[in-house]
């Protein structure tokens, strides 16, 4: 339950002024209270905090980060523990420099707690300020800690439910729109979930990977504002609130790379890029594939941001860059990576914190294009068939080795055994270079070894432990 402790009361039918004078001192200064929080959405906003946020703000709660009177010592960072559900032996102490085993450790103690819709836009702000300390390496003074706590002031996000709510306290404001899919982006109305918008007394802009105000007007309040609903809302599961939002989103159970279309781009393309784990998930149920999906989703929105990202093309050979991706159980890992040049990845985050989520391509294998199409996919290669395979595993792998053949590991004279397993074997992943004279001797023994296999029947996850097996037994190196 919210944190007010009265419910709403309507008058009775034909309830005059006269009987309302009787009612006692602490209900009309309620009233009084109340009335206070109407007004224009669209009032002027000086170099304070706006209205709205003064009304929303937590006791203690202060533009310098400091506090005031029996509260002095609940500064802004102390606060933000709070609200995000960090419990009191957890929480860093207040004046001690925020080394960066002390930020892990604030890290892991906010993983191991609950996300509610109350709590995620603080929790969403607290994984922005760790993640700057942890991407730097660099210990920060308890002083400049509080500094970089100020433009969270002036900040709310969206929630998985449509809210906007407050960056620092998780007070929700108003609900925006009912979140839906578009363009592979999580929407509620014109906001994207889990980004920072930038609040000038009750309009709201975009801001920048510094969270400075950038761009033009994206929304702002209504007149209806909705307070006393928002201010009962919030003690609900935030994955609950996605995998509800999802249920409208994912029709029929995703068994190859084109049914991800229905899911977040990100997410999406995670799954696509991690083969043990999408054997695994292609699997499972509907509903399992439901609340996996939002369980990612929410991952994304709260370290990220997003759940969508920023496609970027790779364009200098030999970069490495911070590639996340999914172990068989779930997981989320970030490795360094060198992507092949031409590939498109989705940046998450920006700056030192952000990484990258490799783009699979979603088109379907043999799907007919027009004459002049551009034949390119969104992960920069071509669509995935067997005339482009050559082609599309020296983009993977970023070599075209002489005396080698491009191999399919899953052989082609079983392709529709592999299709109904959701496998296209013309997938550069499941590619391989194998060296042409061992490639030609050992062909009909490896398809028999193959052919054997699936007498019993295999499951995809075995499937793919299968293809990895034959690459140590035959000398050649898989990609997936």
């Amino acid at each position: 339950m919210p944190e007010s402790g009265f419910q709403a009361r309507h008058a009775p039918a034909g309830t005059s002024l006269r009987h309302e004078a009787k009612w006692p001192l602490r209900v009309l200064l309620l009233l009084v209270a109340l009335m206070g929080m109407t007004g224009c959405a669209t009032g002027a906003a000086g170099r304070h905090p706006s209205s709205l946020q003064q009304r929303i703000a937590p006791s203690g709660f202060s533009e310098d980060g400091g506090g005031f009177g029996p509260w002095r010592q609940r500064d802004d960072f102390q606060l933000l523990q709070e609200s995000a559900g960090l419990e009191d032996d957890s929480r860093h102490e207040a004046g001690e420099a925020l080394e960066t085993d002390d930020a892990q450790a604030l890290w892991e103690a906010l993983a191991g707690t609950r996300t509610t819709l109350l709590n995620f836009g603080p929790r969403r702000s607290f994984m922005f300020l760790l993640s700057q300390v942890l991407t730097r390496r660099e210990d920060v003074p308890y002083p400049e800690l509080l500094q970089r706590l100020r433009p969270f002031h002036f900040l709310v996000v969206m929630r998985p439910d449509g809210y906007l709510a407050g960056a620092l306290n998780g007070k929700p404001l108003q609900r925006m729109g009912r979140v839906e899919l578009r363009e592979g982006r999580l929407m509620a109305g014109p906001f994207e979930v889990g980004a920072f918008y930038f609040d000038k007394g009750g309009v709201f802009y975009p801001v920048d990977g510094s969270l400075r105000r950038s761009g033009g007007l994206v929304g702002e309040l209504g007149l209806e504002r909705d307070w006393l609903n928002a201010a009962l809302d919030g003690s609900e599961d935030a994955l609950a609130e996605l995998v509800l939002a999802l249920t409208h989103l994912v029709t029929h159970p995703v068994r190859s790379i084109e049914g991800l279309q229905q899911l977040p781009s990100a997410v999406a393309a995670l799954i696509a890029s991690s083969p043990d784990y999408f054997a695994r998930y292609a699997a499972r149920p509907l509903q399992e594939q439901i609340r996996e999906a939002a369980r990612l989703s929410t991952h994304l929105l709260l370290l990220y941001g997003g759940a969508a990202g920023t496609a970027t093309r790779i364009t200098a050979a030999g970069t490495k860059l911070p590639v996340l991706s999914l172990t068989a159980e779930g997981a989320l890992v970030v490795e360094q990576v060198v992507l092949p040049v031409g590939s498109t990845a989705a940046a998450l985050g920006t700056g030192t914190s952000a990484v990258y989520v490799f783009m699979e391509s979603t088109q379907a294998p043999d799907e007919a294009q027009p004459s002049g199409a551009d034949k390119s996919t969104a992960g920069g290669f071509k669509p995935f068939t067997e005339r482009n395979f050559r082609e599309n595993l020296a983009r993977l792998t970023g070599q075209l080795p002489e005396g080698a053949h491009a191999h399919h590991v899953f052989p082609h004279a079983l392709k529709i055994k592999f299709q109904e397993k959701g496998i296209n074997i013309h997938d550069p992943r499941f590619g391989a270079w194998w060296e042409q004279s061992k490639h030609l001797k050992n062909a009909d023994r490896y398809n028999k070894k193959w052919e054997e296999f699936f007498r019993q029947n295999p499951t995809l996850e075995q499937i793919l432990q299968f293809g990895r097996e034959m690459g140590g037994e035959f000398g050649f190196q898989v990609n997936f």
